[in-house]
């Protein structure tokens, strides 16, 4: 009961204040197993709730088992869902307002390398000159075209590259709370959290 009442509190504060219009997961290896599939599920309303337009998460593993506990767990998610691994896209979902990307050990790295390679063969074919590269032509091509206010680390105190292009001024949010056991009132402290910084862009 008192946990719910703290939920309520926290959740009025955060509607009171700045709410990241994207927030980013990593995830561990194994996070999405039983009980974690359940909290991907609940993840939409959390976000739903206070706000949030857009959720990037991030699995380093592109296990087939796991591609299709996902499918099934999110196919009629009331919100636009885009699965990527290295092959390509899956849409997801009903559609609606709300849009969630799911990486499944397709990293920042391989994405930007993607991107380089689509870069050059526009200049091979003579539909893009050298010169006329720059930091929005590579972003243009980029994969994920989401930039993450918040870059949420369950579980852990590392990153990944996921998204090592559009998170470079993303605010990161470290718990050590692994991912089958992160709860609502987890999420809404990392949220509040986030709204208590000053944010500074890199500078």
């Amino acid at each position: 009961m008192l946990r719910y009442f703290y939920e309520m509190i926290l959740e009025a504060r955060i509607l009171l204040g700045h709410v990241p219009q994207c927030v980013a997961v990593v995830l561990n290896q194994g996070d999405l197993d039983g009980a974690g599939l359940e909290t991907l599920g609940s993840l939409l309303g959390w976000s739903e709730a206070v706000g949030i337009h857009s959720m990037a998460l991030y699995i380093g593993d592109e296990d087939a088992g796991l591609y299709h506990r996902i499918t099934s767990r999110l196919s009629n998610a009331p919100a636009k869902v885009s699965l990527h691994t290295s092959d390509g896209v899956v849409d997801l979902g009903r559609g609606g307002k709300f849009k969630m990307t799911i990486s499944l050990g397709f990293g920042g790295r391989k994405e930007v390398t993607e991107a380089m390679r689509k870069v050059l063969e526009r200049v091979e074919d003579g539909s893009l000159q050298p010169e006329e590269i720059d930091e929005s032509i590579l972003e243009s091509n980029l994969r994920f075209s989401q930039k993450p206010d918040l870059v949420i680390r369950a579980g852990g105190n590392r990153l990944s590259d996921f998204m090592i292009w559009q998170a470079a001024y993303s605010e990161l949010y470290f718990t050590e709370v692994n991912w089958r056991s992160v709860r609502r009132v987890d999420f809404l402290r990392a949220i509040r959290d986030y709204q208590k910084r000053q944010r500074r862009f890199g500078a």
